[in-house]
């Protein structure tokens, strides 16, 4: 499967990896163009994709088409925009003919977009909100509108089916509790 996503945050790559290889027990992997700069993301299924290095980039076409055949669940996540865009801005403009090209060195992959939003809910701590649109069997020029779609009612969540991959740890402000003080601290109040 190749799962195609907006990128928006740095932090996309672990939200993958958190869905696919801890939630659905697939294993992942996805393409970094700045794979030297993190290499220890290498561990989690990142593979190298530098723009300036085809011979590096045509190695990783061949280890992921490698894992497609060893382990067929495995899920190529994919950022058709190339590198972190404003969030504000939607879903930025991409080529869909490279899906297209992509579709060709991998006929046997299904497509599913992925889509992910972070907002702060009124919270203290950011929430993710992902949500996936439907499995199709090759790009056929719509997935910039697939995509988009998905992204665009991430911004108005309306009740529909969750579940929680993850819960963070609770900010200071829903852990400390100081009330205790307030006794102390009144007399200032006149």
């Amino acid at each position: 499967m190749i799962a195609y996503a907006n990128h928006h945050h740095y932090y996309d790559g672990h939200l993958g990896w958190l869905l696919f290889q801890e939630q659905l027990s697939r294993p992942a992997t996805l393409w970094m163009a700045e794979w030297d700069r993190f290499p220890f993301f290498g561990a989690v299924g990142a593979q190298p994709f530098p723009p300036d290095q085809p011979s590096r980039r045509a190695a990783t076409l061949r280890r992921t088409a490698r894992r497609f055949r060893e382990a067929p669940d495995t899920v190529l996540i994919y950022y058709p925009e190339g590198t972190i865009r404003a969030p504000d801005r939607g879903v930025g403009a991409f080529d869909e003919e490279a899906l297209t090209r992509l579709a060709r060195l991998y006929p046997q992959a299904q497509w599913w977009p992925l889509s992910v939003h972070v907002t702060w809910c009124g919270q203290s701590r950011p929430t993710a909100l992902l949500a996936g649109g439907e499995v199709h069997n090759r790009p056929d020029g719509t997935a910039h509108d697939r995509l988009s779609g998905r992204w665009h009612a991430l911004q108005r969540p309306e009740p529909s089916p969750r579940h929680l991959l993850l819960r963070g740890r609770r900010s200071a402000a829903e852990v400390w509790n100081f009330s205790f003080a307030a006794p102390l601290f009144a007399r200032y109040l006149s």
